[in-house]
């Protein structure tokens, strides 16, 4: 299995690209990418957001579990249209103070399954 920076030099290497095309394809800046492949993947204390790994499946043309794998990551679980209906209308039926701490308890339940 790759690991991050593996994963980004097989794609260049199969797909024949700089490091400059996939960052215009994925949307990323070269400079995160470079930094990815260098094995340095400090763009925050928990290593790249799921929205910037996201990116880059898309660009590269890779799964999304196949990144998140690589980059050490638990693939986060798809949700449809419905539960996500559903979340939002409960969500939006909170006061401002319970919002709050419904966002904490999922930043909290978000940066556990990251680690």
């Amino acid at each position: 299995m790759d690991d991050l920076g593996a994963l980004i030099e097989r794609v260049l290497s199969e797909k024949d690209w700089t490091l400059s095309t996939l960052a215009r394809r994925s949307g990323l800046k070269t400079s995160t990418l470079h930094s990815w492949k260098s094995g340095d993947r400090a763009t925050g204390s928990r290593g790249p957001s799921p929205e910037l790994l996201r990116k880059l499946a898309e660009g590269a043309g890779v799964p999304v579990a196949e990144v998140f794998e690589a980059a050490g990551r638990r693939v986060p679980a798809a949700m449809n249209d419905e539960d996500e209906r559903r979340f939002l209308h409960l969500l939006r039926s909170l006061d401002e103070a319970d919002r709050r701490v419904i966002e904490a308890t999922m930043q909290a339940m978000s940066e556990r399954q990251r680690s």
